[in-house]
């Protein structure tokens, strides 16, 4: 069973978020089925998706490509997700380095988020999570990082779930 849950809409209900075109995120997870559906949501927004099975891959590709935003899980073998965004932040000034990025964490507890925040993550989102949750935090540290910017937009109320009878 996926960590992440979503109700796919028909592709004309998403005409409106053809504001995160051009936009590169790269989403770091072990389990192979979540960088799928995660892929999938991404995409279906408009968003280019790279990803990585491991933190180290995803610093290769983040030091090989323009990234707009990380999304990493925490808990991977190996090198985590806390390694990888301490190795981003301590690059020499580069604009590597400030990429927004988001904790997706299993972890629940209050501890989590807050030590997400202190390795430096902007946000921490809990697995299981919804599109809609996905799709807003993204919209919210996007606008945060480029409030000049015109592409990203203030109303979220375009990203809230149909009612279902």
């Amino acid at each position: 069973m996926p960590d992440i849950y979503f109700a796919p809409h028909p592709k004309e209900d998403r005409k409106d978020f053809n504001l995160f075109k051009g936009l590169t995120i790269i989403v770091v997870d072990d389990k192979e089925d979540i960088l799928v559906l995660i892929t999938y949501i991404l995409k279906s927004y408009g968003i280019e998706v790279l990803t990585a099975s491991s933190a180290s891959a995803a610093f290769e590709i983040i030091q090989q490509s323009r990234v707009d935003l990380l999304i990493s899980d925490i808990a991977m073998p190996g090198e985590d997700g806390y390694s990888l965004i301490q190795k981003l932040r301590s690059l020499t000034p580069s604009p590597i380095r400030e990429i927004p990025a988001i904790a997706f964490t299993g972890c629940a507890e209050e501890q989590a988020h807050e030590k997400a925040l202190a390795f430096g993550f902007q946000t921490c989102i809990n697995k299981p999570s919804s599109e809609e949750e996905l799709i807003t935090e993204i919209a919210k540290l996007l606008k945060s990082f480029h409030r000049s910017s015109s592409l990203l937009f203030s109303d979220y109320s375009l990203l809230e779930k149909e009612k279902v009878a």
